[in-house]
């Protein structure tokens, strides 16, 4: 194709000469020329943006690998002191000790499928590169003026004493130790009603940890604390994994409610629910849990256990010999109106209602009359009705008419 050089003066009526890039221009007609500037300036900008867009994902690729390779050499060829950690500093805790080898095989990629089914596969993945972000170490909870607290909760709670006189001894160790508290796992036995639950949430208050349950009269408590079968497609990690590697806490308080109705040895269940609490109870395999749905190793020997139960038939020797037993016994008639007094101050707090509502001399000696767990149940009830009344006084007479108008308060 020959180029034909046009003078200006030569120009054609109605056409004009346009210059698109260098070496380039054309001579079009005028009504054209918008159409295809417009044209060819969109060419030009898919053009710049798919430069841009491979420009980026070169250097995104780039800082991965460099990323990662730094990664991978921080943590298995440096090895810095906090993963060689053996003793617990007071603060901070290291709840996985191989964090090193998770970076590894997280890296290695192929490592990480540990079953035929891509999905868990997937979510094994998932967690690992969450492991990775939240680090190695997890806080420890430790109570500001323990000792004026755990006074209080002994007055609220006096016929907790034995198991309240063990709290205190371990935290004054750890205080004096300057390492983390050490609590040996509580066994309280007692009748239904008279406060054990309700005993384990003050402790957890206490310590200002992370708190949770497990109940074991019901189908699902084998699997709870160290997870299921990562063969199973819905495979999940346990409690003791999800509150301490996915976390914030190293030392929270667990509560094993129920424990003698896991039918342990009764023929009804393949397996005993109780079996999982074996390692888990002791110090030393607690160092080196494994949780079966992830296969990640972990440390939990500072997680405090309270279990409850009404009698010791079906929990087994083992498992006894592990824990501090307490006989827990329902409370004096002297003793119940400081429980009473004690469950109103913390339903009141906990509904954000300190202050502005307070309970008569009268109604907290009516209440005083039931058991711990009525109390907290009629305490609430009470409230809700002085909430809606508009009332900023709870007495006598309006929690007999609370009494009265709930069918499950007419029991004692």
């Amino acid at each position: 194709m020959k180029s034909v050089h046009i003078s200006d003066e030569d120009l054609p009526a109605g056409f004009e000469r346009v210059r698109f890039a260098a070496g380039v221009t054309l001579l079009l007609p005028s009504e054209t020329v918008p159409e295809v500037r417009a044209e060819f300036q969109r060419r030009a900008e898919e053009e710049e943006s798919r430069a841009r867009d491979e420009l980026r994902k070169r250097q995104e690729e780039q800082q991965t690998q460099a990323a990662r390779a730094n990664l991978a050499a921080t943590l298995v060829s440096e090895q810095p002191p906090i993963l060689n950690r053996s003793q617990p500093l007071r603060g901070w805790y290291c709840v996985l000790p191989r964090f090193a080898e998770l970076a590894k095989e997280l890296e290695d990629g192929k490592a990480v499928e540990r079953s035929a089914d891509k999905d868990v596969n997937q979510r094994r993945r998932q967690i690992l590169q969450k492991l990775l972000v939240l680090g190695p170490d997890r806080r420890v909870a430790w109570p500001k003026g323990w000792r004026a607290t755990v006074n209080e909760l002994e007055a609220a709670l006096p016929h907790f004493r034995a198991p309240i006189r063990s709290l205190r001894n371990a935290l004054a160790l750890a205080e004096a130790t300057e390492t983390a508290p050490r609590m040996t796992p509580q066994l309280l036995l007692g009748p239904p009603g008279v406060g054990k639950t309700f005993f384990s949430h003050r402790v957890a208050e206490l310590l200002g940890s992370a708190h949770a349950s497990i109940h074991f009269d019901q189908p699902s408590a084998g699997a709870q604390l160290r997870g299921s079968d990562k063969y199973w497609a819905n495979s999940e990690p346990g409690l003791l994994f999800n509150l301490l590697c996915l976390g914030s806490c190293a030392n929270p308080v667990i509560l094993l409610d129920e424990m003698d109705k896991s039918c342990g040895g009764s023929g009804t269940r393949e397996v005993d629910p109780l079996t999982q609490l074996h390692s888990a109870l002791e110090r030393q395999t607690a160092k080196c849990m494994m949780d079966v749905s992830v296969e990640v190793e972990f440390d939990a020997s500072l997680v405090a256990y309270i279990g409850t139960a009404n009698s010791l038939r079906g929990i087994g020797l083992p498992l006894v010999s592990r824990m501090e037993v307490h006989a827990i016994e329902p409370p004096e008639k002297w003793e119940s109106f400081d429980i009473a007094s004690s469950i109103a101050c913390d339903v009141l707090k906990r509904l954000g209602l300190a202050g502005q509502i307070e309970f008569d001399r009268t109604a907290l000696c009516l209440l005083a009359h039931f058991s711990p767990r009525l109390m907290v149940r009629a305490a609430e009830q009470a409230v809700a009705a002085a909430v809606a009344d508009e009332r900023n006084r709870i007495s006598e007479d309006e929690l007999w008419r609370e009494f009265a108008a709930g069918t499950d308060m007419q029991t004692h």
